[in-house]
């Protein structure tokens, strides 16, 4: 029955909480004959395109980005050269694929239908996104949404109009070498229960949400929901520019500590670590790792913990 719905049908319609599914459609899993493809979108496919892979290469070649994610299966690869696409089946990523551009990752540009609630949306166990970039124009979900299983972005630029990349409780995202910039809220959005890693990333001029909710006005690069707590590495990214903090951090407790940089060195040469032991237990608790990151110039400061 289902591999006669229209692509409407594989989506659930105009919900966009998270704890309500996006996709519907069922895992294809491997093919019958055990074999993978490497699908090549192109308008038209020459030999130097190919002469990196083994001799034994499957091969397809479309001329249509939604067409090769259809006929794609598990362990399958899809190879995008330059220029600009619109695909509605990365709404519906339910397969363990790679999908990653060749050359350079600004000129593989995949724009997300305006007339479409979701953009990218994965509920494989395991989905890779490299060397692209995706534009988001009109549609009303996040960026990236990962509804369960892991994702991996890397080195993507992802230019939001949206909500940003959103990683659903129970789901895992992993994030290498990109930019995302643009998201009307936090550039990344954490669910409870979410395992995130964040390496070496630019998350910028975000939180340009024009609203007088001051829950919201505090979303800027990374924004963490607490309960069950989620898990969160950041190595070597610089989060910047953004109109809210860098990252915050929704717990539901009584109390809330706004804590920048500055304010804690200064608390500790008067001799007052509260607010610095504070933040250590909390970033304890949640399981949040940071180290060697630059944050800086956003509006409402570095990190905020605040309640819910």
């Amino acid at each position: 029955l289902l591999g006669k719905l229209r692509w409407e049908d594989c989506l659930s319609p105009g919900v966009h909480g998270p704890f309500f599914p996006r996709i519907l459609r069922r895992r294809k899993g491997k093919r019958e004959f055990g074999k993978t493809i490497t699908h090549i979108v192109a308008k038209v496919m020459t030999t130097e395109m190919i002469k990196d892979l083994s001799s034994d290469t499957l091969l397809q070649q479309h001329d249509d980005l939604d067409l090769a994610l259809d006929n794609c299966y598990s362990g399958d690869t899809v190879i995008i050269f330059p220029g600009e696409y619109q695909a509605a089946n990365l709404a519906l990523l339910t397969d363990d694929i790679i999908i990653k551009g060749v050359g350079k990752r600004e000129e593989i540009m995949i724009t997300s239908e305006p007339s479409r609630d979701s953009f990218v949306v994965s509920k494989a166990d395991n989905v890779k996104l490299m060397h692209l970039s995706l534009i988001q124009q009109g549609t009303v979900d996040g960026i990236v949404v990962v509804e369960s299983g892991h994702m991996t972005l890397e080195n993507c630029i992802l230019k939001c109009e949206g909500t940003g990349v959103c990683v659903l409780t129970g789901a895992a995202l992993t994030i290498t070498d990109s930019e995302i910039t643009g998201a009307q809220g936090a550039g990344v959005e954490l669910y409870p229960g979410s395992i995130a890693i964040l390496e070496r990333n630019e998350i910028h001029h975000c939180n340009n949400l024009r609203t007088s909710d001051s829950s919201k006005s505090t979303l800027g690069g990374v924004n963490m929901k607490v309960l069950p707590a989620p898990k969160l590495k950041m190595t070597n990214n610089h989060i910047y520019s953004n109109k809210g903090y860098g990252v915050s951090i929704l717990q539901p407790t009584e109390q809330f500590f706004i804590v920048t940089e500055e304010a804690l060195n200064k608390r500790a040469a008067s001799g007052d670590k509260k607010d610095d032991k504070m933040l250590f237990k909390v970033m304890q608790n949640l399981n949040l790792e940071m180290n060697n990151n630059k944050i800086e110039a956003n509006v409402k400061g570095d990190i905020r913990i605040v309640t819910s």
